[in-house]
């Protein structure tokens, strides 16, 4: 059985929020895959994402399927993109910025068109296949605290209080390598006189120089196989199975130098690496009616993401005395499986096209967060049942209402388009962590001819965040504002 399963699960309440948590599974990794934009193409992206109802674009993939049904002739398209995500965090009053950026596919897809004869109710239907980049990893934190009377030691502590120090050493003890590593590298000791208790070698309320760097990167992406078709153009119908593939990796390095130089230990650092890969399917649904000759409604029901997961993860924990004692202590590299299930989510759509050079479109979409899931894998035998950790899901996150805007204006074979989104943060009020809503700004151009068509978008998004570096009761939130820039390209060829 995985190490980690035996851990009390109070200690994981006790680390919410924390980048330096147990590595065991919490809410905020079902929060790290349900969070996804729409995915798209630069056209769709420079119109906010509004594109529910629009259709006859590969953004009906990730919004609504029976879009492709708008389609009237086969067409291939390819979606570069270009970003740069910047984080700001604000670490007992001091601020420091890193920046991250990253080259990638965001879109490809493949549609095939064929229509029925003429005359028939069922005018004719699209298939084909769409690959999607819905979540980008790609971020540096590195929150830098120059007088903090408190110490990541200070958790390691409290994990060990109660257990012998006999125990401690040994192969069967409960606590995580954290613990075992901190022991072992003299980051902690025994209170003279006890066996199970333990005091840190920084004194409890000793001002340190905090350093702490996540550095992650990664993304979800989903490849939908899709249908959809035509009635009387009128009502248009779709459906998407959906391919999950999930990579991400994370470094985390915490750093602390005791400013007492009477204080025996004069640094130590402690250093995360985890890597998660998986795979999962979903599924949507999605039906557009044309309501008159210049207004057309849509709606679609987007599943859960099943996911299987895989967590790769090991530490190490370096300590250096002023005596000149250093000590290093790395941890046997550790695995666990398991299941996260995302939360449903629904779209409501709305496209009306003013006289014949303009469209302006609004989606509407609710997800319920508080329904996502962590589950046990078919690996283990003795399985854990998430239970706390999805109650803590159920209490800690609220359902959100997001809204998107777009319009598109023509002047012969050039379009020009802008948009706006507004997601709001999926932690309830009760929860310290809560930040503000992402808002996104968007905006670009096209050219199209009959046969090739060219678009090009730039996207905004700026959000606040709150996180905690270790224990809540023991450090304070780091602030965080973290703002990311996209620019895409879609070429589109059509027979």
């Amino acid at each position: 059985m995985n190490t980690f399963l035996s851990l009390p699960r109070l200690a994981l309440l006790l680390v919410l929020g924390s980048s330096l948590g147990a590595m065991a599974q919490s809410e905020e990794d079902a929060l790290r895959y349900s969070n996804i934009l729409p995915g798209g193409t630069a056209r769709s992206w420079a119109m906010g994402s509004a594109f529910g109802a629009v259709g006859a674009d590969a953004a009906s993939a990730s919004l609504n399927p029976a879009g492709f049904g708008l389609y009237n002739s086969s067409e291939f398209t390819l979606t570069p993109s270009f970003e740069v995500n910047d984080a700001k965090s604000t670490h007992y009053g001091n601020a420091v910025s890193s920046t991250q950026n990253r080259f990638s596919v965001q879109n490809m897809a493949l549609v095939l068109n064929y229509p029925n004869d003429a005359g028939k109710d069922w005018r004719g239907g699209s298939f084909g296949i769409s690959f999607d980049r819905q979540a980008s990893f790609n971020w540096k934190e590195n929150a830098i605290g120059n007088s903090v009377n408190s110490s990541l030691t200070e958790r390691f502590v409290n994990e060990a209080n109660g257990i012998s120090y006999v125990d401690l050493e040994s192969d069967q003890t409960p606590l995580p390598f954290t613990g075992t590593l901190a022991w072992f590298a003299y980051a902690m000791d025994t209170v003279p006189g006890t066996i199970d208790q333990y005091a840190s070698a920084i004194p409890f309320g000793s001002a340190v120089k905090q350093q702490h760097t996540i550095d992650a990167s990664g993304r979800l992406n989903t490849t939908s196989f899709f249908y959809a078709n035509n009635y009387k153009d009128k009502l248009y119908f779709g459906v998407t199975l959906g391919l999950v593939g999930v990579n991400y990796e994370r470094h985390t390095i915490h750093k602390e130098t005791t400013l007492d130089e009477t204080n025996d230990l004069k640094t130590f650092q402690y250093k995360e690496d985890l890597l998660t890969t998986g795979n999962g399917i979903d599924l949507k649904f999605g039906v557009i009616g044309r309501v008159t000759e210049k207004l057309r409604l849509g709606a679609s029901f987007h599943s859960p993401k099943w996911l299987l997961l895989s967590d790769a993860y090991s530490y190490s924990l370096s300590t250096n005395f002023r005596a000149g004692d250093s000590y290093t202590e790395i941890s046997p590299e550790g695995s666990f499986s398991y299941r996260v299930n995302t939360p449903w989510s629904v779209l409501a759509s709305a496209v009306y096209q003013v006289q014949k050079s303009g469209i302006i479109s609004v989606d509407y979409g609710y997800t319920d967060f508080r329904k996502a899931r962590l589950r046990a894998s078919d690996e283990f035998s003795d399985v854990y049942d998430f239970a706390q950790e999805n109650d803590v899901i159920r209490g800690n996150f609220q359902g959100t209402h997001s809204l998107r805007v777009g319009t598109e204006w023509r002047s012969g074979n050039w379009y020009f388009r802008g948009g706006g989104g507004y997601f709001p943060n999926a932690y309830a009020d009760r929860d310290p962590r809560q930040g503000t809503a992402y808002k996104m700004y968007t905006g670009g151009i096209g050219f199209r001819k009959k046969h090739f068509s060219i678009d090009l978008a730039f996207t905004y998004g700026q959000r606040d965040t709150k996180w905690y570096q270790y224990s809540p009761a023991l450090v304070q939130a780091t602030s965080g504002q973290l703002t990311d820039v996209r620019s895409l390209v879609t070429v589109s060829l059509r027979p």
